[in-house]
């Protein structure tokens, strides 16, 4: 039961979008983790099927149906918003404080919830549609031109909403300039959501008692650079045959990707899982030599920082937030070039690198003193009861 205390705090509520997809680590259970104990109570809106019974929330489903053609993706979006702003209209009497987490692109509730008093705040969590576009034409499937077609349409929505929020919350500074924020410095808050479970995720055996074993955690899609992932494999598994590989993850890349292993007889090396419970995944990060990130389009991934607690090497692109957490060579690697060739030749450079266990050791040290839930929680108690106290000063 919620004490006196919590009944003095500000009911908050949380709008994601309906798409939200599965991950091994849904990305909602840290930011609920964080913001539901500084509330009075906390609604989630969303047309996903998130559930977590460890969060005591009231969860508001929008409904939704997976769409595929282009008319019925963009009808499907509007709906949801006409869902979302009627959800609103509701509670106005009950939400202080509203956060749009991956939500950016719910512009006509934004300005709706902002008519009503209610307090909006964006979390930034990636750097926008445009590195989205760029992966899909670096593929060059012309089939996809309609999907461009209405990321444009996000994109322009996303920077409505920028414009109508009372604040923008960004991981670190470095996404002000990569996501062209700078416009808005006035409303912008820089503070993550990340902590890491250090009883689940630890250093559990050194790299040179691991196998030569290279993995990719995380959807498989295209701003995720997967696909250069695994083009970049039989040049990898050519010149070193003791490496083997694995995909862990599920998204709609997966057929093309079967097909491309199968066609460069690569399946002995490589083993595809799918989408692991949460639980299992710290077993696969402390079995893997190194892990590796292609991504295109990213905030803070999750999956760094706990693959960086159980003593695993990161091998990511310098986007997003990353840069202001990982150093090269110190506390992880970065890599320049995601073509599928400079990207075989840096994880062959790096699996040969005589530093890699000084590494590990220090991104344990790095996520041991930077994520702890309590200082992440510190952070948030102050950014909470700020905005709840004086809005969009």
């Amino acid at each position: 039961m919620r004490s006196t205390e919590q009944a003095s705090k500000p009911s908050v509520g949380i709008v994601t979008y309906f798409n939200f997809e599965k991950t091994a680590n849904h990305p909602l259970d840290n930011l609920i983790a964080l913001v539901n104990p500084l509330t009075h109570k906390t609604f989630l809106i969303t047309g996903g099927d998130y559930s977590n019974p460890r969060h005591e929330i009231e969860i508001i489903r929008t409904r939704s149906t997976r769409r595929h053609l282009f008319i019925a993706k963009v009808l499907e979006q509007v709906l949801a918003q006409l869902q979302v702003l009627h959800i609103l209209l509701q509670l106005r009497n009950e939400i202080k404080l509203l956060l749009f987490f991956n939500g950016e692109g719910f512009t006509l509730p934004l300005i709706f919830a902002r008519g009503l008093g209610i307090k909006c705040v964006i979390i930034v969590t990636y750097l926008g549609a445009a590195p989205v576009i760029q992966a899909i034409r670096e593929i060059g499937d012309k089939k996809h031109s309609q999907e461009i077609l209405r990321l444009r349409i996000l994109e322009m929505l996303e920077r409505l909403s920028y414009c109508f929020a009372d604040k923008l919350i960004v991981y670190s500074p470095s996404i002000i300039d990569a996501a062209h924020m700078r416009r808005y410095t006035d409303k912008i808050i820089v503070a993550h959501r990340h902590f890491v479970n250090f009883e689940q995720y630890r250093f559990k055996n050194d790299i040179e008692q691991r196998d030569n074993a290279v993995g990719y955690v995380g959807r498989l899609r295209e701003e995720k650079g997967v696909i250069n992932f695994v083009e970049a494999i039989p040049k990898i598994a050519s010149t070193r045959n003791d490496v083997t590989f694995f995909i862990i993850g599920e998204g709609p890349l997966e057929g093309k990707i079967r097909n491309y292993l199968r066609k460069c007889d690569l399946d002995s090396k490589v083993t595809l899982t799918g989408r692991i419970p949460h639980n299992e995944l710290p077993n696969y990060l402390a079995c893997l030599k190194l892990l590796v990130l292609p991504s295109f389009n990213e905030g803070l991934p999750n999956i760094m920082l706990e693959a960086m607690a159980c003593g695993t090497p990161v091998l990511i692109t310098p986007i997003g937030s990353v840069p202001d957490v990982l150093t090269d060579g110190q506390t992880g690697f970065l890599i320049q070039d995601t073509s599928p060739p400079r990207l075989a030749q840096t994880i062959l450079n790096t699996l040969a690198s005589p530093h890699l266990k000084i590494v590990a050791r220090n991104a344990r040290t790095l996520v041991e003193e930077e994520f702890r839930y309590e200082k992440t929680l510190w952070t948030w108690e102050r950014i909470i009861s700020t905005l709840a106290a004086n809005g969009s000063e």
